[in-house]
């Protein structure tokens, strides 16, 4: 941790998981009574960074956009639940290395926290960060520290159906005239006069014989009928139109929704619901 060994430099940095998944940030700092160098931090999980969890400094390293550790943010999220009050106990300092299989007898990265859980108790970074380990711990941690807020938040979508109407194309009629040709038969009776010659013969000293001498013509005429052909038309006019009809459908659709739940050791308190 030497590109990360001062108060300043670790407030507030951003720890990274094994994954690369962010735990948190980083909210205290504790330090050595003896060396005065970080050993702890703590880190700010859960929903608003309500709950802090320690994790020992030796087993963090440096990374770009903050502090990497070996872990995943379940691990972390689940440590040993010591309370940040501005210092820590040997027997809570037993219980953090415990959880991470840590050695506390030997030197962990360098940070002289080697004898520091026999010794004496980890001291919050705040107003005395050099406190005389024989102060028992120091009283006034609570003041120095960093209440700096990581806020994070979470957005709900919602869907809803639009429903509106569109004209399709349904059906199409054309009128289109065709011309042909027909032979109709028609029985039509008709009347025709023949010529019918009769001979008699009447009484030469007649009047009528002698009355009818000499040359003479007599001329009849015959007359028949003969079918004629008029034509007569009729007419038809074919008109295509549109109607509105209207009519109700019914449309179905899936939407989605979202809803956001908290959870948490402290999700009920001081909680605000802020809504335009």
């Amino acid at each position: 941790m030497q590109d990360y060994n001062t108060v300043e430099q670790l407030q507030d940095a951003t720890v990274y998981g094994t994954d690369g998944e962010k735990i948190g940030s980083v909210g205290q700092v504790y330090l050595d009574d003896r060396t005065n160098q970080p050993t702890f931090v703590t880190v700010k999980t859960g929903l608003f960074g309500a709950k802090e969890t320690f994790v020992p400094i030796s087993e963090a390293s440096p990374s770009r956009d903050g502090l990497q550790v070996p872990f995943d943010k379940a691990f972390v999220k689940d440590a040993p639940n010591v309370e940040a009050d501005g210092s820590l106990t040997p027997q809570e300092e037993q219980r953090i290395y415990e959880y991470y299989s840590i050695d506390s007898s030997g030197t962990a990265a360098g940070t002289g926290q080697g004898t520091a859980a026999g010794t004496g108790q980890g001291t919050a970074a705040g107003t005395v960060p050099g406190a005389d380990s024989d102060a028992g711990h120091d009283t006034s941690g609570d003041a120095g520290r960093d209440v700096s807020t990581d806020t994070e938040s979470v957005t709900a979508r919602n869907e809803q159906l639009n429903v509106g109407t569109e004209v399709r194309e349904t059906g199409r009629v054309r009128l289109r005239k065709h011309t042909y040709t027909d032979t109709e038969t028609v029985e039509v009776p008709v009347s025709r006069e023949e010529i019918v010659v009769e001979r008699e013969p009447v009484d030469p000293d007649s009047a009528e014989a002698r009355r009818e001498t000499g040359d003479q013509d007599v001329e009849v005429t015959a007359h028949e009928e003969v079918p004629v052909v008029n034509k007569t038309a009729t007419a038809e006019k074919v008109t295509v139109d549109k109607t509105q009809v209207q009519d109700t459908e019914r449309v179905a659709g899936t939407v989605q929704h979202e809803d956001i739940e908290v959870e948490g050791d402290d999700a009920d308190t001081g909680r605000r619901d802020r809504r335009n």
